[in-house]
């Protein structure tokens, strides 16, 4: 019996290793993406904290100089927040883009792996044919072989 052999497996096993790479550019998107969403709580958690500060100091007694650096404060806060946003909105289309080439990869792997399985089942129906007609030949030569011996 003949060893099965795909004649595609090299452009097979690129696209599987193409796949895979598309699975960590993916996670690297997914990742980074993670990293600016963490900026964008830090510098929420920090403006909500620069006017916690500033409500406690109301009590005690605030010089208007202090005043107005809390504000710039808050304003640079406030661009860097917007900015961050914008970072998010960004890595969100890496992350979109890294997906739709991930599954662009996997479907061009699946077209391969169902070529390999068609041409599977083909060789399995060729070597039952081949099997068949080995068999059939021993029948006949046995057959032939009695009916010599019969006469």
């Amino acid at each position: 019996m003949a060893k099965f052999n795909f004649k595609l497996a090299p452009i097979l096993s690129i696209k599987e290793k193409i796949e895979d790479l598309k699975k960590n550019e993916l996670a690297k998107a997914i990742m980074a993406l993670e990293a600016e969403k963490a900026k964008l709580a830090q510098l929420r958690q920090t403006r909500a904290d620069c006017i916690e500060s500033f409500r406690n100091s109301i009590n005690t007694g605030v010089k208007p100089i202090d005043i107005r650096q809390h504000n710039i404060f808050l304003d640079r806060l406030k661009v860097l927040i917007r900015e961050q946003k914008e970072a998010i909105v960004r890595a969100e289309a890496k992350v979109e883009e890294a997906r739709l080439a991930l599954v662009e990869a996997m479907r061009e792997r699946k077209s391969l792996d169902k070529l390999k399985e068609n041409d599977y089942e083909e060789y399995l129906v060729e070597e039952k044919k081949a099997e068949q007609k080995g068999i059939d030949e021993v029948v006949s030569y046995k057959t032939a072989v009695l009916s010599k011996n019969n006469e």
